[in-house]
């Protein structure tokens, strides 16, 4: 009977499925996958994304052919050889993979890419971004492989005398990518108005293009792409001049018309530019005029005006825009979701409400280095907007805590915060934006020094990113941090003079869900030593070690299901509490060494983790013959 009771009460697979797929994003359910094998197989179905550090590559077969779901794999962080891990993937059976990220390579491995080639020739996605050595033929090689590819990302390849793209190399693409309707040029210095020309007639589903720091590009091959492909969506150019001579250009968007993106960063453009555009009858939700020149308000105001239904402006740095100014365009623009004005000095903490108060849509607000400050502001008819949910006011030197607030009273979802380096905000200021937005989840108060006061009294359970580099943090503060925020994922805390291995410690063993801290140039503690004991150690679901930015972290996106495929294939205990000893250290910057008693008396890892990696340890030989009993990998990075 208490058995039929028991199978009463338990839930349907679908009816978990419908819960696991409402969570917010994949990493949640990797504690859910390690609940049980029903939890487990449920996310191993719903995840669609994998992204492959180095120490995963090994376990990568059984993970395949587990994740059947997947639609997107990121190798951007894989540092070796990708071929055998482009091998493995092209055995495997993922009839939903469409996405593949081979970013941040020293040249391409054209093997691996022919056997996915091979097997994944549909491929829509794939991003060759920051590629050494890339040149034509490659493009020629990539372009056979995949030919049913529809986006592409060939941007900011390291430039060679030997080894670059031209326009002959991206002109040979085109003709073979018929169904490109994405692609991103930037960076490369060779390209040319031929290549715009060669894609907007190749290519007939065109659709966004990228030509970012392309210096050959002129009006001339922006106006003829604009001309072949008027149903261009998005355009993203910048560093053009197009103040001299631009009627080629402004005529062209006559014959636009799905247009919704214009991105002129840097350029030196006109007003009537800018009007040619207001009177095109083109869709644009996208203005972007970010560190521009060369025209006046007049032309913002043509184009706001004509185009009511703009969503996002990026007009950082554009230094003539004023409070005034500001005010005509929320007047006009009340669907605006996004805006960045940061470093726009002569703005005040009276463009912000009125951003609040007049676009009830509003998302996003940039307001980096500007004017905000406790006076100088109408107050009169301040209304609370709970539809924004990021808010930058980063480096607003004279902005005060009683400033602070009241903007957090006028924005009382946020979800994320930057008010690093401001400053004159103390630590009331920050309990105060706490205690009035209980959503946040990313709170950044880097190089905010006067937080002797800040006193977490109460619960944070929302809270998951804190970073506070260069900030006033102590360790009484960090105990209370790892009491109150019992969600906290991500700990940043380089350059944090007052706080101690003691303080970390401490804030490890009260939070279990920590899943990377960032201790950059860590300053020793009395005992010059950085430990982390067996009963502490934060719950990790993997371990690596970046050595660019010092950090120990679980790697992102790795599911659940490699920390058990590492711990069965080594015979190791299957728990989550991954403890660590942690210290980098430089003797030119005074930071010390682990001691060789400290390692052979403290060593307290045991045989959880199965991977760790280490830099710039003294006493290496004599550290491996310590752990080799206790990992089946270990990486020393020289």
């Amino acid at each position: 009977m208490s058995g039929a009771s028991e199978r009463s009460r338990e839930l349907p697979r679908e009816v978990w499925e419908t819960v696991f797929a409402s969570l917010d994003s994949e990493a949640d359910l990797e504690p859910l996958s390690a609940v049980c094998k029903q939890f487990r197989a449920i996310a191993d179905g719903l995840r669609a994304s994998l992204s492959v550090p180095d120490h995963l590559a090994p376990h990568l077969p059984s993970l395949l052919s587990r994740l059947a779901s997947l639609r997107s794999i990121d190798l951007s962080t894989f540092r070796g050889d990708p071929s055998g891990v482009l091998l493995q993937i092209a055995r495997s059976r993922l009839p939903l993979l469409e996405r593949l990220d081979l970013s941040n390579r020293q040249c391409l491995r054209l093997d691996g890419l022919r056997e996915m080639g091979s097997r994944f020739g549909a491929l829509r996605v794939l991003v060759l971004s920051r590629v050494a050595l890339l040149q034509d033929s490659d493009l020629v090689s990539v372009a056979g492989c995949f030919p049913m590819l529809e986006e592409l990302d060939v941007s900011y390849p390291e430039l060679s005398p030997s080894a670059r793209v031209t326009d002959r190399g991206v002109s040979a693409l085109s003709r073979k990518l018929t169904r490109l309707s994405r692609i991103d040029v930037s960076g490369n210095q060779f390209v040319s108005d031929q290549s715009l020309i060669a894609l907007s007639v190749n290519c007939p589903s065109l659709r966004e293009i990228g030509f970012r720091d392309c210096g050959f590009i002129t009006q001339s091959g922006i106006a003829s792409l604009i001309k072949n492909r008027p149903e261009l969506v998005s355009l993203a150019a910048n560093d053009i001049v197009l103040a001299i001579l631009y009627e080629e250009l402004g005529d062209s968007f006559g014959c636009a018309r799905g247009l919704r993106s214009l991105d002129f960063s840097r350029s030196f453009i006109s007003d009537g530019l800018l009007m040619s555009v207001a009177e095109a009858n083109i869709p644009l939700k996208s203005l972007v005029l970010s560190h521009a020149s060369g025209f006046t308000f007049d032309g913002i105001q043509e184009i706001v005006l004509k185009h009511g239904g703009i969503e996002v402006l990026d007009f950082e740095a554009v230094s003539f825009l004023t409070d005034h100014y500001m005010g005509a365009i929320c007047e006009v623009l009340p669907g605006l979701t996004s805006i960045n004005v940061s470093l726009c000095s002569r703005l005040t903490i009276t463009t912000l409400y009125g951003l609040v108060r007049r676009c009830p849509r509003l998302k996003d607000i940039k307001m980096e280095r500007t004017n905000l400050k406790k006076y100088g502001a109408n107050e009169t008819g301040i209304a609370a907007n709970s539809q924004v949910r990021s808010l930058n006011i980063s480096r607003n030197a004279k902005m005060t805590d009683e400033c602070l607030r009241k903007i957090a009273r006028t924005c009382p979802n946020l979800r994320y915060l930057n008010v690093s380096c401001c400053a004159e905000i103390t630590g009331d200021g920050i309990m105060g934006v706490l205690e009035s937005c209980r959503e946040i989840k990313h709170l950044e108060i880097s190089h905010c020094r006067s937080t002797a006061n800040l006193c977490f009294d109460f619960e944070l359970p929302q809270l998951e990113v804190l970073q506070a580099e260069g900030s006033g943090l102590n360790d009484q503060q960090l105990a209370a941090i790892g009491r109150r925020c019992c969600h906290l994922k991500r700990l940043d805390l380089p350059n944090c003079l007052n706080v101690s291995a003691v303080g970390v410690k401490e804030a490890v063993s009260q939070c279990r869900t920590l899943r990377e801290i960032n201790l950059r140039d860590f300053e020793r503690d009395g005992g010059g030593e950085f430990r982390f004991g067996a009963e502490t150690g934060p719950r990790f679901t993997g371990l690596d070690h970046d050595r660019k930015s010092a950090k120990w972290r679980a790697p992102p996106n790795e599911p659940t299901t490699a920390m058990f495929a590492r711990r069965h294939a080594d015979g190791l205990p299957r728990r989550h509490g991954h403890k660590l000893i942690n210290h980098h250290g430089d003797k030119s910057r005074g930071i010390s060494y682990f001691s060789k008693t400290s390692l052979m008396k403290e060593w307290a890892i045991a045989s959880v983790v199965p991977v760790l990696s280490l830099s710039e340890f003294k006493f290496v030989p004599l550290f491996l013959r310590m752990i080799s009993t206790s990992f089946r990998k270990v990486d020393v990075v020289s």
